[in-house]
């Protein structure tokens, strides 16, 4: 399969690397340069059969292979990277995301060598499913922790704190993709279970039964006998998820439903995140990351929704944690924060600290150029961009701005070879073909 995309007379095809998605709902497509993974702007819309914006793309103004896929896009829809020399290679999603490291069963299979997640405790039981069906406002990993860190038999929290929004009742409110975790904890069926009630309740990871809408009644007739419901259902109303979850619009992906599962007795109203008054964690992490990982996810969802109020309490948060306790996701998080308030000396004083602390990674570097940049270092902004650059050569954004910068420098032929530095290496980049 290849994808063409035409823009501005402009035109960019590439083959498809891997298709992403079971396909109920819809698939994305990746392409790969240099063993890194872009996003094709095509998307599958299976409910309407249709190919449409993928998500993340819908707004935006130019269309370009240019949105990169890392590990926190990744981690719930495979089951390792795997770098070549020539090609990094992605494997599908195994035994050992929900039942954790298969060794010691393969060597002796017998109960007690591997988790089986319907025999742990309620939270970390809930854990296995959570961390690919929670998505809620935003995700915050704690302090020395990767995406890839969860083991079953943990809780969640160990690893990474969720966030999800709130109304004013302190219910959650969403009606997301991911949401199902947070809608199924409003339902009357799971608090009267009192913890027995989970996802692999009605849900088996191995494979669906043939007759689903039969499966889904004997598991609600467990608790709701037929005769119970004699008076208000007809022999032939037979199709509890039909009535009781419905299929809804997804808020946060076009052309994509997904199932209520509130389980609701009458056909409730649609929740709103985006009017939602506050976030709330969903499970607390360790006392000391309570302020931390909640200024950042202020943080998160203030840029998301571009929230002012957000933006001040993320910076309330932040900027009292003492000195201690303030990691390189904290400085970031500040000197990106006080960039977007006119302070750049400050800006760049977080940022050097995080290139201090981590000095391979190769976004902090272009958040310090920015920061020079605008604190008038221009000699320094453009080492910074091109260590950036150098870290992650196939990153278009360190190319433009030390192209724009030559350009305010007034030193045209500079940034007109940065410009073709970066063609070079991704020919059909209609973004930087358009800078010309």
């Amino acid at each position: 399969m290849h994808h063409e995309i035409q823009e501005r007379g402009l035109s960019a095809d590439y083959p498809i690397a891997y298709s992403v998605g079971a396909g109920k709902v819809g698939k994305s497509y990746l392409i790969e340069l240099g063993g890194h993974f872009f996003q094709s702007p095509a998307a599958y819309y299976t409910a309407h059969g249709e190919w449409n914006a993928s998500p993340g793309y819908e707004t935006e103004r130019i269309l370009d292979f240019s949105r990169s896929i890392t590990s926190d896009c990744l981690v719930c829809h495979v089951g390792a990277i795997k770098p070549g020399a020539e090609k990094t290679e992605l494997t599908p999603i195994s035994c050992d995301r929900c039942h954790g490291d298969g060794e010691k069963h393969r060597e002796r299979p017998v109960p007690g060598t591997i988790v089986n997640p319907a025999k742990l405790a309620g939270r970390i039981r809930d854990s296995v499913c959570e961390q690919c069906h929670l998505e809620g406002a935003t995700v915050v990993l704690n302090p020395g922790k990767y995406w890839w860190d969860f083991r079953p038999g943990e809780a969640l929290e160990e690893v990474e704190t969720h966030y999800v929004y709130r109304t004013e009742k302190d219910a959650p409110s969403s009606i997301a993709a991911v949401s199902q975790a947070e809608q199924l904890v409003l339902s009357a069926c799971w608090r009267a279970s009192a913890g027995r009630l989970w996802c692999g309740t009605c849900h088996d990871p191995h494979g669906e039964a043939v007759n689903r809408k039969q499966q889904i009644e004997q598991i609600c007739e467990s608790c709701h006998a037929r005769g119970g419901l004699s008076k208000a259902h007809t022999v032939q109303q037979d199709d509890c998820a039909g009535c009781h979850m419905p299929s809804r619009q997804a808020m946060d992906i076009s052309h994509a439903a997904v199932t209520d599962h509130r389980i609701t007795k009458r056909p409730a109203g649609i929740m709103d995140a985006q009017t939602a008054r506050f976030i709330g964690v969903w499970h607390d992490p360790k006392p000391e990351l309570v302020e931390r990982n909640l200024g950042l996810a202020y943080l998160n969802t203030a840029k998301q929704r571009q929230s002012g109020a957000d933006f001040e309490q993320a910076f309330r948060l932040l900027s009292k944690l003492p000195a201690a306790q303030k990691d390189t996701a904290v400085w970031a998080a500040q000197g990106y924060m006080l960039l977007g308030t006119g302070h750049a000396p400050a800006a760049v004083e977080c940022f050097e600290r995080c290139v201090r602390d981590n000095p391979e990674r190769a976004e902090y570097w272009l958040d310090l150029g920015v920061a020079q940049d605008a604190a008038g270092k221009s000699s320094e902004a453009i080492q910074a961009f091109r260590q950036s650059i150098k870290d992650d050569p196939y990153d278009y954004r360190p190319y433009r701005a030390l192209a724009k910068l030559y350009q305010r420098l007034h030193e045209a032929g500079r940034s007109e070879a940065v410009v073709r530095e970066f063609q070079r290496l991704v020919p059909q980049s209609i973004g930087m073909r358009l800078l010309q």
